[in-house]
């Protein structure tokens, strides 16, 4: 009788929030790459980010990696653009560093290969920022250049363990234009209400159709970043 295989230790774990991150990403993933959808918001992120790191081998020490879209703080991003995480950060308290040398590689590969990168900190908020206003505000107040609901649990998780970090966002929606609120379409534990959002999206038809289209942007630049660092990276 053969023995079955030990599956490989991951060299790289990539964490995203969303089905459609984990699509964007699974495919450019080589076989060293293992990647963890672990629902939006903090609380999930945080469990989930613990459950993978225990489950480790005792020497693997993996690259920790998040990929994920996010809105933009700051004025001058663009949907569509990269933004490599200096730091993240809450709104309050110490912000939590990204690993320089992967993200200097980082940067320069996806530069070189056309894309529109920025370096800075991200920011994570246990809500969907869904105004123009207060991402402005956000981005007066702390300087980060995007925001997003997971990535700073994760990073936490990551230094409780003493493993290098890579963020990375895809922007999603710019500074200067409402969302809907999204927010009414999530449970309290940040599973999706299908009604509530449809109705979210249906009693604003421009800003959602607006909304969609630049979601479907930021996916597609996500899939064509993973297909140029992945393998770098693991």
């Amino acid at each position: 009788m053969l023995k079955q295989a030990q599956p490989q230790p991951p060299t790289l774990l990539l964490f995203v929030a969303t089905p459609g991150e984990q699509r964007a990403v699974q495919g450019a993933a080589p076989g060293a790459v293992q990647v963890v959808c672990t629902g939006i918001g903090p609380a999930n992120a945080a469990c989930a980010a613990q459950r993978a790191l225990t489950a480790l081998p005792p020497a693997c020490r993996p690259l920790v990696a998040v990929f994920g879209i996010g809105g933009a703080l700051s004025p001058a991003l663009a949907v569509g653009d990269v933004v490599l995480g200096v730091h993240t950060r809450l709104v309050e308290g110490d912000p939590l560093p990204g690993c320089p040398a992967t993200l200097a590689r980082t940067a320069a590969r996806l530069t070189a290969a056309g894309f529109t990168v920025h370096q800075g900190d991200h920011l994570t908020t246990p809500q969907v920022v869904c105004h123009a206003a207060e991402k402005r505000r956000l981005h007066a107040q702390t300087t980060a250049l995007v925001v997003d609901m997971e990535s700073h649990a994760i990073a936490r998780a990551a230094q409780r363990s003493e493993l290098p970090l890579l963020l990375v966002r895809i922007i999603s929606d710019d500074a200067q234009q409402d969302l809907p609120n999204l927010n009414a379409g999530l449970d309290p534990n940040y599973a999706l209400r299908p009604l509530e959002m449809s109705a979210t999206l249906l009693f604003h038809p421009l800003a959602a159709a607006r909304f969609l289209r630049h979601l479907r942007q930021a996916l597609l630049k996500l899939r064509q970043v993973a297909d140029v660092c992945l393998t770098d990276l693991s």
